[in-house]
């Protein structure tokens, strides 16, 4: 492969960018000052939002729920662009949010990081009028590093201690690219592959690192809910680091529209019904989800119609996650034992993969690593010659579908490689690659190897891993 092929190391992984347009400020006269005379003297707060105390000034009592959103929006998410009109997706959702706000039942907090402004932490009140804002501003940090997990503790702490729940959902809500932390460079996350991960800071190039994941989630706490809006992340290896912290996982193999989800929808769901159970959220979620892409996406005067878009959308158990090495190990060792070769190679080569490194560019997904693992069971189960294997295939199929996935939702196909996304199985992991010839240079792109992942450590899927791989390029 040439250079010039190889500029995938540096090239923007994509993120598709199809949302609603921003709103304009609104031009008004107030006892004689105009909009940029109420702007600059910061008379357009209302007249509650310059209380910024550092905890309620008296205890509150339990709500049902506190959602916390952390939302680093330093980088391109900020300010992306569809057809000339600004995406300010982090707005955007916060807008949603407020359209419901907190209630007796449910808190909204949220650190809200913006492009060359460090980060607030708020209080969403609500929709107000002249008189508010729908926010109350609790912090302001210039010097925000958004990218440090540390970060997310503190600010996940303090929203757990100041606005005490029952429950908790975390949002960690920016771009995403699986469990490969890449080595950082000059280039901002909007540009380059190789400098893009969960919860990326473009300003501080600074971002949180898989195994951190783990390290963030143990310092926070339990949560009940965490909820990931970003791409990529709803793998085997990212879930499995924070398995003993959370009670359900939210998110998407696939990459997810920067439009992100219905925060208005879905917090009047929370509200509506706070006692709500895991299968009922995650019945809603699907229904949601199918429901929006059915639609098509209003942009301005223009349906954007989402037919020809694979998408992705599920719920985890993180408890079962604890059993997956033996699945995984019992597929593993079956297929070696047995020399299932014919099988690791239809496996390798038609199993359902999502985006590639170079979407642009890689429209075969010849270096799209990441694979739907019930897909991958499948495939290999259908082809293997011995009844070992086929057991084995079939034991994980099982997991997955009765006991780590709680609902899944797989919506339109890959036309270009025959995928139907609707036979996906809700969770992804790592397989070897298309490509017959890796380039070294591709080595370069970690940051962290992958036998040091959690669930490398706690099972034989990295071993596997290098005899596909040896199998594959035979």
């Amino acid at each position: 492969m040439t250079n010039k092929n190889l500029k995938f190391l540096y090239s923007a992984l994509a993120l598709l960018v199809l949302a609603a347009s921003g709103v304009k400020a609104q031009n008004f006269e107030l006892n004689g000052m105009n909009a940029a005379d109420i702007k600059a003297a910061q008379a357009d707060k209302g007249i509650f939002d310059f209380i910024k105390p550092g905890k309620p000034e008296t205890p509150q009592a339990p709500k049902d729920w506190t959602i916390m959103v952390f939302m680093n929006a330093h980088n391109n998410l900020s300010d992306s662009q569809l057809l000339g009109m600004v995406g300010k997706w982090a707005e955007k959702d916060i807008k949603e949010m407020k359209e419901v706000g907190s209630t007796d039942r449910i808190n909204i907090v949220v650190e809200h990081g913006a492009k060359g402004k460090g980060s607030r932490r708020l209080l969403l009140t609500g929709k107000g009028g002249l008189l508010s804002s729908g926010e109350k501003v609790y912090g302001e940090y210039p010097n925000a590093d958004m990218g440090d997990y540390k970060r997310v503790v503190e600010f996940a702490k303090w929203a757990k201690t100041t606005f005490p729940a029952r429950k908790t959902m975390l949002v960690l809500w920016n771009h995403g690219l699986g469990w490969i932390d890449p080595k950082m460079t000059q280039a901002p996350s909007g540009t380059g592959t190789a400098t893009k991960g969960i919860l990326f800071d473009d300003e501080t190039k600074n971002y949180v690192r898989t195994a951190q994941l783990g390290e963030m989630m143990r310092q926070i706490g339990y949560v009940d809910i965490l909820m990931q809006n970003a791409c990529l992340q709803q793998m085997a290896e990212v879930l499995y680091e924070m398995k003993d912290y959370v009670g359900l996982f939210v998110g998407s193999e696939e990459t997810m529209l920067a439009q992100g989800f219905d925060y208005t929808k879905l917090l009047t769901f929370i509200n509506a019904n706070p006692a709500f159970t895991n299968e009922q959220l995650s019945d809603w979620l699907m229904n949601w989800y199918k429901e929006f892409y059915a639609a098509g996406m209003n942009v301005g005067p223009v349906n954007m119609p989402l037919d020809k878009q694979g998408a992705t959308l599920s719920t985890v158990r993180p408890a079962a996650l604890g059993e997956l090495p033996a699945y995984l190990n019992g597929l593993a060792n079956a297929a070696i034992r047995n020399g299932e070769t014919e099988a690791a190679k239809a496996a390798v080569g038609g199993v359902i993969r999502f985006t590639s490194l170079d979407p642009a560019n890689d429209k075969k997904k010849l270096i799209a690593a990441y694979a739907d693992l019930y897909d991958f069971a499948r495939i290999l189960g259908l082809n293997a010659k011995s009844d070992e294997t086929k057991l084995a295939a079939e034991a994980l199929m099982g997991f997955i579908k009765t006991r780590l996935v709680l609902r899944s939702v797989g919506l339109n196909a890959d036309t270009e490689n025959g995928y139907n996304y609707t036979t996906v199985g809700g969770i992804a992991i790592s397989t070897t690659m298309k490509i017959k010839a890796v380039p070294a240079q591709l080595a370069n792109l970690y940051e962290t190897k992958y036998s040091e992942l959690a669930l490398s450590r706690d099972s034989q899927w990295n071993e596997f891993l290098d005899w596909t791989d040896e199998v594959w390029r035979k």
